[in-house]
């Protein structure tokens, strides 16, 4: 989507997605999926 969108807006954008993949991946909390009985969305994220 980035490479389809005008320059401007593909930077603007591409900082959101940026700022909120940076603050996900600081939480350090894995999405485990190795329980089938409990649903991953439940107090995974």
């Amino acid at each position: 989507m980035l490479h389809a969108l005008p320059k401007k807006s593909s930077r603007e954008l591409r900082a959101l997605v940026s700022a909120l993949d940076d603050k996900i991946l600081t939480r350090g909390k894995a999405i485990q999926a190795d329980n089938l009985d409990v649903p991953w969305w439940r107090d995974q994220l």
